[in-house]
């Protein structure tokens, strides 16, 4: 019996399990296989659903919650996370706890970020001096003009600052922005390398945050309107810049603030550990909720693959469901399998796990 750690490094299972309770779920696979082997649970989000929950876990943070407006406008209480540090407080946000799609009922295009804004303005006030900000999972398309317009930023003759009203910006005044953020490091956790604008831009995702086929037409004249009067009044050109586009251009606002937009996944997996537990393991399982094209473009399980490709580590993937645009990047994976079906999330992933490990 090999005796060699697992390291279990899955993403979110959208919609039914966070990157926490399916590493759980898999852990419980490898027992059933294989009894009294050591497993290390080293969940993997990229910036989206479940990185507040992993970050806190491994850095230890508090999680405290504030009340703010969703991407509605309904007050409600949201959590992140605080690290007591000498040199200046370290916060953890994740945009989908604020912002996110659960629950939302409003239209399209009365989204706005401003809740997200006054919560790192709230965690400003607690003394921060780093933020660490996931951008996935998001509701919102404004440019992030919400969250400029809560720190600081003032838009002559606006009223809520939405995604309606972003082909109306005149004047832009930055004069009264939070001083606070020119002395504090601001890291960005994307999804998606994607610009702000055309057709790749913040655009490509709208629809799967409610936008109608009429409004996708109109929804990059918007937010390319915005870029030209937020660049201008702060003099710097960030459009273009990788990231810019996640979370319907919440990445653009925040490299105005001067923010590194950096790779989920990436950031993560330093922050974790992840490198160190992979090398003293003998086995390596990943997975998200559904393995296409983009599984290799800066998400999850890519990234725990090539770290396990350092180290000679095998890497074996599963997912809710395997697209057939996954098939010809399959051969990085020792194997790959898919979710049974007629159970829930949990029970078929543990079953799923065992039977890849021969139970």
């Amino acid at each position: 019996m090999d005796y060699t750690p697992v390291v279990v490094a899955p993403n979110a299972f959208k919609g039914t399990l966070s990157p926490l309770e399916a590493a759980r779920a898999m852990a419980r696979g490898v027992a059933q296989a294989c009894p009294g082997r050591p497993v290390r649970l080293q969940p993997m989000p990229d910036g989206g659903d479940g990185t507040l929950e992993v970050l806190a876990r491994a850095l230890k943070a508090d999680i405290r919650f504030f009340d703010v407006p969703d991407s509605c406008g309904h007050r409600r209480a949201v959590p992140f996370g605080l690290i007591a540090r000498r040199q200046g407080a370290v916060a953890l946000i994740e945009s989908a706890q604020v912002i996110g799609l659960s629950g939302t009922r409003c239209p399209f295009v009365a989204r706005s970020t401003e809740g997200l804004g006054r919560l790192v303005r709230h965690v400003l006030d607690g003394g921060a001096r780093t933020i660490y900000l996931g951008l996935g999972g998001s509701a919102t398309c404004d440019a992030g003009v919400g969250l400029l317009a809560a720190l600081g930023v003032r838009f002559a003759g606006l009223g809520h600052p939405d995604l309606e009203v972003l082909d109306r910006i005149g004047g832009v005044d930055v004069t009264g922005l939070d001083r606070r953020l020119a002395h504090t490091r601001l890291f960005v956790l994307t999804d998606v390398v994607n610009g702000l604008a055309g057709p790749s831009g913040a655009v490509l995702f709208a629809a799967q945050k409610g936008a109608t086929p009429a409004l996708l037409a109109d929804i990059d004249r918007r937010l390319r309107h915005a870029a030209d009067r937020l660049e201008s009044a702060f003099a710097a050109s960030v459009r273009e810049r990788p990231g810019s586009g996640a979370a319907g251009g919440l990445g653009f606002a925040c490299a105005l603030l001067g923010a590194r937009l950096v790779p989920g996944a990436a950031m993560i997996a330093r922050l974790t550990g992840l490198s160190a537990a992979i090398e003293t393991a003998g086995l390596v399982l990943t997975g998200e909720g559904a393995c296409d094209a983009q599984t290799v473009y800066g998400k999850g399980p890519q990234l725990v693959a090539a770290h396990a490709r350092r180290f000679g580590r095998p890497v074996y993937l599963v997912c809710g469901r395997i697209d057939d645009s996954f098939t010809p990047l399959a051969g990085q994976f020792a194997r790959c399998a898919s979710l049974p079906p007629g159970r829930s999330a949990a029970s078929a992933l543990t079953t799923a796990v065992a039977a890849l490990l021969g139970a």
